[in-house]
């Protein structure tokens, strides 16, 4: 064992970096010009598994003797995403109150595209009732809260995926 560090400390620093590798890449995808509905946007997910595969696999290895049970792979995988999810909880924040703000109104504008596109029999009221409660729903704080959430859902379905094949638990008869 290299050094001691909890499983808290290994999943707030991993978490910390996976945060910002989200944010990088969020930031990468808004200067290259690609919607926030692009099919590109799923890369996201390919960079949560390497961050917690990355996580849980340090734990393992350098801090727990090279053996983990399933739980406590998940609970790294879970204190990661749950610190990575806080920091682009707070990106989002910046970035469509700060940075951006008009991308919240392009978002809208797109919105209603779709529903007049996919929904051709929508009254003009209907519409704007629909509007109305997307506006309510996509400030930057809001966005910030659901993109939490969002988040810590999928990086937890996600981290009890990961976890099945992470884990290395120690024989029962070793030494």
């Amino acid at each position: 064992m290299e050094g001691t560090k909890s499983n808290a400390q290994v999943a707030l620093i991993n978490g910390l970096l996976l945060g910002v590798a989200l944010v990088l890449f969020s930031l990468l995808m808004y200067v290259i010009g690609i919607a926030h509905d692009s099919k590109l946007q799923y890369i996201s997910y390919l960079i949560i598994i390497i961050g917690l595969v990355l996580s849980i696999k340090q734990w393992r290895d350098k801090y727990n003797n090279g053996f983990l049970t399933y739980g406590q792979a998940f609970s790294n995988g879970f204190f990661t995403i749950l610190f990575a999810s806080i920091i682009t909880a707070i990106w989002m924040i910046i970035f469509f109150g700060l940075i951006a703000p008009g991308e919240v109104e392009n978002m809208l504008r797109a919105a209603e595209d779709k529903m007049y596109e996919t929904q051709p029999n929508m009254t003009e009221e209907q519409v704007e009732m629909a509007l109305k409660w997307s506006k309510m729903f996509m400030t930057p704080v809001m966005m910030g809260i659901w993109g939490f959430i969002g988040n810590l859902i999928i990086g937890t379905i996600l981290s009890a995926l990961v976890s099945i094949f992470m884990k290395k638990e120690k024989p029962v008869f070793a030494e």
